[in-house]
């Protein structure tokens, strides 16, 4: 909001005490969901969703497809030495091209505009599978690999004991399988069972302390607007 009115007019006067009052007036809006889902929320929640498609949209037109459009036609138009080079350029022209024949729903070539968008769900699958590989699993095991041999009058042996316990038990939790007739099979689904159950202990543990998280942040943002609307709008914080 005052990225906008600073690119309308100049800073201070005029335009800051309107930022301030449009500032107050959405926020209250946005209040009154408290009561009841109004009308005025609706167009708090419109203005911001607008606004933000706006903005990404901006963003990405003018930081990402004129940079890449503008670099893509001056290689084609470049004629380079090597076709390679220009294969290289004409296939992502290619593949934006069906993309865009998606906005015509009664297109003959069907086959054709899916394979833009066959081929960006598998470059995010593929990110997706080896962030989660390489960003969340692979950090934790390593994160478990602790000594649980105590040292001297140190006690971190035991925080390094329940963070294996919890991790291993979190893993067990999600243990799916018909144990077998034989007493050690037996013996040995007893132990995982007990020993994923006391994973979920750990697993509703951390969920208890992401929510807490969150809620804490929502309580932050919630004092911040309400400091905005008392000191900044009203005047009766000073």
């Amino acid at each position: 909001m005052d990225s906008l009115f600073n690119s309308v007019c100049a800073t201070g006067g005029f335009c800051d005490t309107l930022g301030i009052w449009l500032a107050a007036l959405l926020t209250i809006f946005v209040f009154s969901y408290l009561i009841h889902d109004t009308i005025l929320f609706r167009i708090a929640s419109c203005l911001l969703i607008g606004t933000a498609i706006g903005f990404v949209s901006a963003v990405a037109i003018r930081n990402v497809l004129f940079p890449l459009a503008a670099r893509l036609l001056e290689d084609i138009f470049a004629l380079p030495g090597s076709w390679l080079v220009l294969v290289a350029d004409v296939i992502p022209l290619l593949l934006g091209i069906s993309l865009l024949m998606k906005l015509a729903p009664n297109f003959r070539g069907a086959t054709f505009s899916n394979l833009g968008l066959a081929y960006l769900f598998g470059i995010g699958a593929a990110l997706a599978i080896g962030g989660a590989l390489s960003g969340a699993l692979v950090p934790q095991l390593r994160a478990t690999m602790l000594s649980l041999a105590p040292q001297d009058q140190d006690l971190g042996w035991i925080n390094n004991l329940l963070i294996v316990v919890g991790t291993l038990g979190a893993f067990l939790a999600f243990r799916f399988i018909q144990p077998g007739n034989r007493p050690w099979q037996r013996a040995y689904d007893l132990i995982t069972k007990g020993w994923g159950t006391i994973g979920r202990g750990f697993i509703m543990i951390a969920f208890g302390a992401i929510l807490a998280s969150l809620i804490a942040a929502r309580v932050s943002a919630l004092v911040g607007q309400l400091y905005f609307l008392f000191h900044d709008w009203l005047g009766i914080i000073r």
